[in-house]
């Protein structure tokens, strides 16, 4: 089978997340070696090796230019598809080319992605509908696809993602070896993802100085994330916060060290006001770490009974779970144990297994 994937995020704020949605998906099918893989990509010297022997075909346009957007997905891709005979084609971006006769499979994480990029209704519409099938990172995602843009529920896939295999609680020992390398021998708060506005990092500074100035302790906050431009709001922010000194920002660190920071962690709060990114959470959870997180209908549907959830508008909300289990420690041991119970659901096995699934059926591939 030829298989077609983009795996080029659009720019935006909403790019990081589908960098961990493209690496994740290469992941699962790369154990597929039987087939040819082209790769639509911005790298073309270091993309062929996301998956081992793949083909990169083509630079994507990293544009938010609906025009630009349109010319390439209209005319530029189906002629690609053409010419390498792709059975099928994956777009993470959730853009279909409507005058292809390819079968497409669009990952939708969400919906926001799309809409923030300035398309019509109408336009997203008939990307869904052209799709040959959906996979949704949730069932939000996807009661929202049929909600909002009628779109047939039998299309749409549901699609968890899992923690890798990685992801696992670790001893005492290094767990104290992990704080004295990256949190002054300290407990700290974690936090895992992009400094933007969604992800609502102004309230979590808020919310840890509402903890330290009611709880006078030592507790540090940990922020592991990507390289940003100087100017970034939250950077600015922080300059000139009391309690900066106490705030560690980890940049662009190796998975194993992000596994081991997670692990390490008192408590993982992550309370977003627009985010549906959620694999942060899972592997929290994973992990042994108990979970504070924004009490919206994803993150009940990812978390069941095992997580705090507070008002991510209110950062006193916050505070107020933050200082909960940092005083109750029956409660965090409680949260801790769930927590492995309602991750242990999400596994890369049972992600796989349904990914390819749904890839050979698109495909038209039966048995």
């Amino acid at each position: 089978m030829n298989i077609a994937i983009n795996n080029r995020p659009l720019s935006g704020k909403y790019s990081y997340e589908q960098g961990f949605f493209s690496d994740y998906i290469l992941k699962t099918i790369e154990a597929y070696q039987e087939n040819l893989y082209f790769l639509i990509s911005d790298n073309i010297a270091g993309a062929s090796t996301l998956i081992s022997g793949s083909t990169t075909i083509a630079i994507a346009p990293a544009t938010r230019n609906i025009l630009a957007l349109k010319f390439w997905y209209g005319f530029k891709l189906p002629s690609l598809l053409k010419k390498y005979a792709a059975n099928i084609f994956i777009n993470i971006n959730s853009i279909a080319s409507l005058n292809s006769a390819t079968p497409q499979f669009l990952l939708v994480a969400d919906i926001a992605m799309l809409e923030g990029l300035s398309f019509s209704k109408k336009d997203i519409k008939s990307f869904l509908n052209k799709a040959t099938r959906i996979i949704a990172f949730s069932q939000f995602v996807k009661n929202k696809l049929i909600k909002d843009y009628f779109i047939d529920e039998e299309k749409i896939i549901v699609f968890y993602m899992a923690g890798d295999n990685g992801y696992l609680p670790i001893s005492e020992t290094e767990k104290e070896a992990c704080k004295e390398k990256y949190a002054a021998e300290k407990e700290y708060f974690l936090f895992i993802g992009e400094l933007n506005s969604a992800n609502n990092l102004i309230h979590l500074l808020k919310a840890f100085s509402f903890f330290k100035k009611r709880q006078k302790s030592n507790m540090q906050l940990v922020i592991a994330t990507k390289t940003v431009l100087p100017n970034n709001a939250f950077i600015k922010s922080l300059a000139s916060y009391k309690y900066k000194d106490d705030v560690k920002l980890l940049f662009d660190l190796p998975q194993q060290a992000l596994t081991t920071i997670t692990a390490s962690a008192y408590i993982f709060v992550y309370a977003p006001t627009e985010n549906n990114f959620y694999l942060p959470v899972v592997q929290a959870m994973q992990s042994g770490v108990p979970v504070i997180v924004s009490n919206t209908i994803l993150m009940n549907e990812i978390c069941g009974d095992a997580a705090l959830f507070t008002d991510p508008a209110i950062f006193e909300h916050i505070a107020d779970k933050m200082m909960l289990l940092f005083k109750d420690e029956n409660k965090r041991n409680e949260l801790i144990e769930k927590g492995k119970q309602q991750a242990a659901q999400f596994t890369i096995e049972k992600s796989s297994q349904v990914l390819w699934k749904n890839i050979t059926k698109c495909a038209g591939i039966t048995g």
